[in-house]
């Protein structure tokens, strides 16, 4: 890889091998979405945006979740994402669950049957909602 300025090659070589354009695509979005949630948790908590009214309960009903995960001492929602980027709703989504409860525009991944949340007809059904 080159650098910017100049053609001065560091030796360091980025490889996306094994992964197809579209996968490695789809990554990076993930990526990218990630670190705009990451941002607007950080805003969020010094007031700079709305914060759900009864996130609380939000909160208190992800910490009685199956796919609840503790690293540190930071509850997810699901395995944290920078462990595990790659998922489907089954897997949780990776966010921490404070602020995912937080966040007015958040919903939980899964119905109260612990299936895959879906928005059928303009209403949400995952636990948050139903």
């Amino acid at each position: 890889m080159g650098c910017a300025r100049c053609s001065h090659s560091s030796g360091i070589r980025f490889s996306t091998s094994g992964l197809g354009r579209s996968a490695f695509a789809a990554l990076s979005r993930a990526t990218a979405r990630a670190a705009v949630k990451s941002a607007g948790a950080i805003f969020r908590r010094i007031g700079g945006s709305a914060v759900h009214p009864d996130w609380s309960s939000r909160a208190a009903r992800c910490e009685r979740c199956p796919l609840r995960v503790v690293s540190g001492t930071v509850s997810y929602c699901g395995r944290p994402f920078h462990h595990q980027p790659s998922r489907d709703a089954t897997d949780g989504c990776g966010c921490p669950t404070r602020e995912k409860a937080r966040d007015p525009g958040e919903h939980c991944p899964l119905t109260v049957l612990n299936q895959p949340a879906t928005v059928r007809a303009g209403r949400c059904d995952c636990k948050w909602c139903a």
